[in-house]
């Protein structure tokens, strides 16, 4: 029995029975404090209205418990009427698969990759042309509409409209290239429209405070020549930062901004010139210098990447 219930059961005896005034009242062997003289009637008086009190604050109590208990009810209820949130593609491969298998159409698709940055950030997908994996576009050059002699800032974020001409920005191209492996394609068309290719087998960059090095750079194949391999280990310049080998800035000699050595074999964020051009312009159009020369700035530049292996 509890003790509660003892208290009950000695108060209500003594308001019912007549009990031996001088008999001091104990549970379980120790004595009640509050009722060491049953016939104080002060002292029971007191009691009583305790007694009544408790009983009056258990049934409170118990409105409470009922009224939380239909608020977690409700709680749970909301909760499950919200459907779970969707994990966000961190690649274009993920981005464009459909229920089917089959990729979506090329276009503009949010990535998120919250390990390298804090925040999703758009990307143009391009359907592989031999129905392999999507690739992820980080520049293209297709006309003179967009100017691409820009600062460090503007190169680190991005600029540029991703239908048309663009650079994706450094830290973003840093992050799809240490969230896994990547290999890199490049696409160059003159302004014949003869088309070539240059692949490696791996690419990319470290991170701001590297300067977004070229740390990785796999074996070239394809039929543009290879004229990216000797910028591996560089660091990106700018006409505002300077971070090359050469004694002046190369990126403000080229007028453009790339992985520059001392200076380049390479440099397609050159002015967009149409063609051939003179000496007296060297090194400052769209090069691939071991396919067009470096007095030939080039009609259609793409760089494109994509993961090298899928799990």
């Amino acid at each position: 029995m509890s003790l509660r219930f003892q208290y009950l059961c000695i108060i209500f005896g003594h308001i019912l029975c007549a009990v031996n005034c001088c008999v001091s009242l104990q549970i379980n062997s120790q004595p009640v404090p509050f009722l060491a003289n049953p016939c104080d009637e002060d002292l029971l008086k007191s009691a009583v209205n305790n007694v009544f009190l408790f009983l009056s604050m258990q049934g409170e109590l118990m409105a409470m418990k009922e009224q939380l208990v239909r608020e977690i009810k409700e709680i749970k209820k909301s909760q499950e009427s919200v459907p779970p949130a969707t994990k966000k593609p961190s690649s274009c491969t993920e981005a464009m698969r459909q229920e089917n298998g089959k990729y979506a159409e090329s276009g503009v698709y949010e990535l998120y990759l919250p390990e390298f940055l804090h925040h999703p950030f758009n990307v143009y997908c391009l359907r592989d042309p031999n129905r392999g994996e999507p690739w992820t576009i980080i520049q293209r050059r297709q006309s003179n509409d967009t100017d691409f002699y820009r600062g460090w800032i503007e190169y680190e974020h991005g600029f540029g409209n991703l239908n048309a001409n663009f650079f994706l920005g450094l830290d973003k191209i840093h992050a799809l290239t240490h969230s896994r492996s990547h290999q890199l394609w490049i696409q160059l068309v003159d302004f014949e429209n003869q088309k070539s290719i240059a692949k490696y087998e791996s690419f990319a960059i470290g991170n701001a405070q590297d300067k977004y090095e070229l740390i990785a750079l796999g074996q070239y194949s394809g039929t543009a020549g290879d004229s990216f391999s000797y910028h591996s280990g560089s660091k990106f310049s700018t006409k505002d930062s300077d971070n090359d080998k050469s004694s002046g800035n190369c990126a403000v000699y080229s007028k453009g901004a790339w992985w520059y050595k001392n200076c380049y074999d390479s440099t397609l964020n050159g002015i967009y010139l149409g063609g051939e051009y003179p000496k007296s312009q060297e090194g400052r159009g769209v090069v691939w210098r071991t396919w067009r020369g470096e007095f030939y700035s080039l009609k259609y530049v793409l760089m494109a990447i994509r993961p090298k292996y899928y799990y």
